[in-house]
């Protein structure tokens, strides 16, 4: 007998922004429901983000389908329900030193992630307006706290285990992106002006495989949902890879199927479709 999507696909890693979450970085409440019923059905919902566990807090409570989480870009795997890490990678430190030090030469405007907790250099939406993220500002004041310098929190021997930065000019992102090139690091673009820093084994694909082994789960069987440019690499992994509707070119081209955008509840439709056959 061949596989139905409700038997092929058992876990689910869904993107946040732009993809699970809406233009108001919110699950709406068929979304949960979808979540809720998917996981009562047996099957594994999995956050899979840029994002670190201290902005990822709420979303735990606020949806309990979720059982896992693939976080900063595939650097940390959580237990949601254990409420335990699974493995955790970190930029070496003085690599990390060395990429806030260039950072440092930029009108440019820095986010690190250290021991699960989000650092921002400035918060506030005038203060974030210059670097194009201030829509974000209700996202940087829920998860993170205020640290100015950042090179004396990576000097201060904290594990730093991702760097975003989003600059005020594109002309000294692309620079930047040169610069760092030799580091041997995983970068993928964020939000259009920013770039994403991680260990060279975290990506959101790495992470995915990793999680599926330790369930037993084959990637063929697991399906993979997002937007943006750190989400490529996953949806060219999963055994099922999909496209939002709000999807950048890369990602649409990446992905076997597409489904509605992030404010139509895409990726919960994309959840009861595939995963419990629904035709909605």
């Amino acid at each position: 007998m061949s596989d139905t999507p409700t038997t092929r696909y058992r876990l689910a890693a869904l993107d946040m922004d732009g993809t699970l979450l809406n233009s108001d970085h919110e699950t709406s409440p068929f979304t949960r429901q979808a979540l809720t019923r998917a996981a009562q059905e047996g099957k594994v919902i999995a956050l899979c983000t840029g994002r670190c566990l201290s902005e990822l807090w709420s979303h735990f409570d606020e949806n309990p389908g979720v059982a896992y989480a693939i976080s900063e870009n595939g650097g940390c795997l959580y237990d949601v329900r254990a409420g335990r890490v699974l493995s955790q990678l970190a930029i070496d430190a003085d690599v990390a030193v060395q990429i806030l030090e260039i950072i440092s030469q930029y009108d440019a405007c820095t986010q690190v992630f250290a021991d699960g907790q989000s650092y921002m250099q400035r918060m506030g939406e005038a203060a974030l307006a210059p670097y194009h993220v201030d829509d974000f500002a209700p996202v940087f004041d829920a998860g993170s706290k205020l640290a100015p310098d950042m090179l004396a929190l990576a000097r201060s021997g904290r594990r730093v285990e991702k760097i975003d930065v989003y600059f005020a000019r594109p002309d000294d992102k692309a620079a930047f992106w040169k610069r760092i090139a030799g580091f041997g690091l995983f970068v993928a673009d964020s939000l259009g002006y920013g770039c994403e820093i991680s260990p060279p084994e975290a990506t959101k694909a790495e992470g995915l495989r990793r999680l599926c082994a330790l369930l037993d789960i084959p990637v063929a069987n697991a399906m993979g949902v997002g937007d943006g440019g750190n989400d490529v690499d996953l949806v060219r992994a999963a055994g099922l890879g999909v496209a939002m509707g709000n999807a950048c070119e890369a990602v649409r081209a990446a992905a076997a199927v597409q489904t509605a955008d992030n404010d139509h509840d895409g990726a919960a439709r994309a959840v009861l479709r595939y995963m419990l056959g629904e035709d909605v």
